[in-house]
């Protein structure tokens, strides 16, 4: 009786256990690129992430019963020694603040199987999903991407600009301006919805504080609907910006009292298991004349060539509607992805930037990359 009474202890005690875990995942990626770039004082090769983000991410779940759970995502990406290069005057505080621990989609969240998760904390835009994973193949955010920061398909502010990771920043308009992205932003507050029969809502929001100086923040509202089921996946994405009527924060330039909407319509079709199209119609419209007004379109083909190699191909566009400019945009992506197995990759990727198509040419409007590498997830 002692031994039986030992033995259900000691399954209590695990089962207890088992309702709590931690786990530690990520993702490692470190390739050769070389870049030709029209102004030839910014050519340059170096090493780094191009097919993906080098992140570590650490997860935590723990089961409260009643269909409830609680958990969380602590992420962090970086570059080499936080992203200083050889030049040390690049070791600033900056590169090292966008480098440092914790410095990209974090959050807590509290799961009802019922119900769906509110999260809190700093988490991705739902437009970053429906561009880059729905719209089109798998680039990532690296190069052949039409979401990178050096091509984007939406134009006026973001919060993907370098040294500036979720701070809302204007981007730059005029003949070399790579367009905006808007990845993730701190102050979050996000609904997710149960998944029914494919379908699922987000909505988000970031609060606007105008307060003056440094307590100023960006207005941010971030929503999705999407429809996945077999080999169809069609997502609806907006995201908006408003900056308050107060003096503006001073971190890119924003305009006081503007607002900035951008919105996507993505689709993907499986027309066979190796076969995989993807298209995007996106907007960009905003208040503000320093801001750009634009349409994109975005195409995109995925082969699994055999078991081991993947081929994506793709093709995008901007056209501005400014009445002020005209500076409309086009990419062409393409990768090859060799597997050793499914979680090994070696990579081969390349893109041809136009940032001012059809326009005066000017030093710097065009830039063609070329990257070979290896990928580690874990």
């Amino acid at each position: 009786m002692k031994k039986t009474l030992v033995a259900i202890a000691a399954l209590a005690a695990f089962g207890a256990q088992a309702q709590s875990s931690v786990t530690m995942e990520g993702y490692i990626d470190r390739g050769y690129v070389k870049t030709d770039n029209t102004n030839n004082e910014k050519d340059a090769k170096g090493v780094g992430s191009n097919a993906g983000t080098t992140s570590l991410r650490i997860k935590g779940t723990e089961d409260l019963g009643n269909g409830l759970s609680a958990g969380f995502l602590i992420t962090t990406d970086w570059a080499d020694l936080s992203g200083a290069n050889q030049d040390t005057t690049a070791t600033t505080a900056s590169s090292i603040q966008t480098g440092g621990f914790a410095n990209s989609q974090s959050y807590i969240e509290m799961v009802s199987k019922t119900m769906g998760k509110v999260q809190l904390g700093s988490i991705n835009n739902e437009i970053l999903t429906a561009t880059t994973a729905v719209a089109a193949p798998g680039f990532s955010t690296g190069v052949g991407s039409a979401y990178s920061s050096s091509w984007s398909t939406h134009d006026g502010y973001g919060t993907g600009v370098t040294g500036s990771g979720g701070i809302v920043s204007k981007t730059t308009l005029g003949a070399t301006g790579a367009g905006a992205r808007g990845i993730r932003q701190a102050n979050t507050i996000k609904y997710v919805s149960p998944n029914f029969s494919g379908v699922t809502f987000a909505y988000g929001i970031a609060p606007k504080n105008s307060v003056g100086g440094t307590g100023d923040t960006v207005g941010v509202t971030d929503m999705s609907i999407r429809y996945a089921n077999g080999p169809l996946d069609v997502m609806y994405a907006s995201l908006k910006y408003e900056v308050g009527s107060a003096a503006a924060p001073t971190n890119g330039s924003l305009t006081a009292n503007s607002d900035n909407t951008q919105t996507i319509l993505a689709a993907s079709y499986a027309v066979m298991p190796t076969l995989k199209l993807h298209t995007g119609f996106g907007t960009s419209k905003a208040s503000a004349a320093t801001l750009a007004n634009s349409k994109s379109t975005q195409y995109g083909v995925t082969w699994n060539a055999t078991p081991m190699i993947d081929v994506m191909v793709q093709t995008a566009s901007v056209k501005d509607d400014s009445a002020s400019s005209s500076y409309d945009r086009k990419m062409t992506g393409f990768g090859v992805d060799y597997k050793f197995s499914k979680t090994t990759r070696a990579y081969f990727r390349m893109d041809d930037l136009k940032l001012n198509d059809g326009g005066t040419v000017t030093s710097g409007d065009s830039i063609k990359r070329t990257a070979i590498g290896v990928s580690k997830s874990f």
